[in-house]
């Protein structure tokens, strides 16, 4: 063999195995490329499932919540929320009209004597601040248990008033300017009525202290 062809032979060789070299690294590279997509894939998709279990859990604890809001608000007997310390006394309305607030006139427009003086001690104890004790000065005959005289701004305490006479009392209205309520006691007057029972079984709670001033 001359020397070219043994050139040849060896230009031949050395391309196949370049063509061999070159098919083998394609061959690697694509297996490299093939183990990354399949990881990515696999992260891909444990990222998917972990997020659709996370999803899944909100939706059940929005439906759980939801739920027991909604039997709570609407059967019957459901228990509800409670405050953790119970109430143990009722704030003072300070616009509350109480006995202690109306002056009361107490007149005797019958024959019976000594009725005003005894009924205004009962009118006493009850609270409520006593005012005058006499014969009525209207001097007319009243029927009823008692007539309540009262001015514009007496109404409230004369509706208080009426209740501890009773029934059948007479409501009349007068011109006076201050709030003092008349009772003058009638033929039909039995006797005083107990205070109405307050709505609430708690007692007032106490005023709160005013504060001290300060020292200068």
């Amino acid at each position: 063999m001359s020397r070219y062809d043994d050139r040849y032979d060896d230009e031949g060789q050395d391309a196949d195995d370049r063509d061999y070299e070159e098919h083998d690294y394609d061959v690697h590279h694509v297996a490299v490329e093939s183990d990354s997509s399949i990881a990515a894939r696999r992260r891909r998709r444990k990222s998917l499932i972990t997020l659709a279990v996370l999803l899944l859990g909100l939706f059940f604890a929005f439906w759980w919540a939801y739920s027991y809001y909604k039997a709570s608000n609407e059967t019957p007997g459901a228990s509800k929320p409670t405050s953790s310390a119970a109430a143990t006394c009722q704030p003072v309305d300070p616009n509350a009209v109480t006995p202690d607030k109306v002056t009361v006139n107490v007149y005797n427009a019958t024959k019976r004597a000594g009725l005003a003086g005894s009924v205004s001690k009962e009118i006493a104890a009850q609270g409520y601040v006593l005012g005058k004790v006499a014969n009525d000065p209207a001097k007319r005959a009243i029927t009823a248990p008692a007539e309540v005289r009262f001015g514009p701004t007496g109404k409230q305490g004369a509706e208080l008033v009426m209740k501890s006479i009773g029934t059948g009392v007479v409501p009349v209205e007068d011109t006076r300017t201050d709030a003092t309520v008349d009772v003058a006691l009638g033929d039909a007057y039995a006797a005083l009525q107990p205070l109405p029972s307050p709505t609430s079984s708690l007692p007032t709670c106490p005023a709160s202290p005013s504060p001290s001033p300060s020292a200068s």
